[in-house]
Formats: C-alpha cells, structure tokens, sequence
C-alpha cells in the first residue's frame, strides 16, 4: 500500500471512530429501506470500515447525505464512503462498472458511451 493509501485510510478511520453507533441514520437512508440489510445500512457500513472491511459495499451507497443529517455525533459518513472508494480504486479493486463508466467518459463525454454525432 502507498503513503497516500495509507494517509487515506488514516483519514477514513478518524471519520469512522467518532460512530457511537446508536442507528439514528438507519431511519433515513433510501438503501437500507430498498435492501432491508444492516450491512447496507450506514450505521452497518461504518462498522465494516472501522474493522477496514472496504470492499464495494462501499458501493451501494447513494451519497445522499440523509444519514449525516440524523447523526447525533455529526459523522461525516458519505466522505468516508467517498474516501473508502478512492483507496479501492488506487488498488484497482474498483468494480468492473465503475471502470466502464469512466472509460466511456473518457471516450465519449458520458457515463454511457454514447457518441455524439451531429447529422446535417
């Protein structure tokens, strides 16, 4: 692992020790409520992170920030998802969607590899 990855990883833990892990962000989060699955729920995710279980799990999780706003302690947990994401993707464990979609971006401007051709 790199220096950086591990400066992340420190980061991604000091994010994740401050859960008291009381199950306030359970109620508002849109994947626990579709996966009906403590291991999707934030409170559930935070717990895999802190034992470093970073795996694409990490994935499953929308960013929308509603288990921040129920947060007794004010964890910031999306930023620990974004951060456990970028330490998979510096180990190229990254799930094989995500590569497709930045190389479509790459190619074609868009997640969905749609060119763009301009008829006349």
């Amino acid at each position: 692992m790199t220096v950086e990855s591990d400066n992340i990883k420190r980061e991604l833990k000091e994010i994740i020790e401050g859960c008291i892990k009381c199950g306030l962000c359970r109620e508002l989060c849109p994947v626990l409520r579709t996966l009906k699955e403590e291991q999707y729920s934030p409170r559930g995710k935070a717990v895999m992170l802190d034992n470093f279980y970073i795996e694409k799990i990490v994935y499953d999780c929308t960013l929308c920030k509603a288990c921040e706003k129920s947060c007794p302690a004010n964890l910031k947990l999306c930023d620990a998802f974004i951060k456990a994401r970028e330490i998979l993707v510096k180990q190229k464990r990254e799930p094989h969607e995500a590569r497709d979609i930045l190389k479509n971006l790459e190619k074609t401007g868009n997640p969905f590899g749609i060119s763009e051709e301009v008829e006349k």
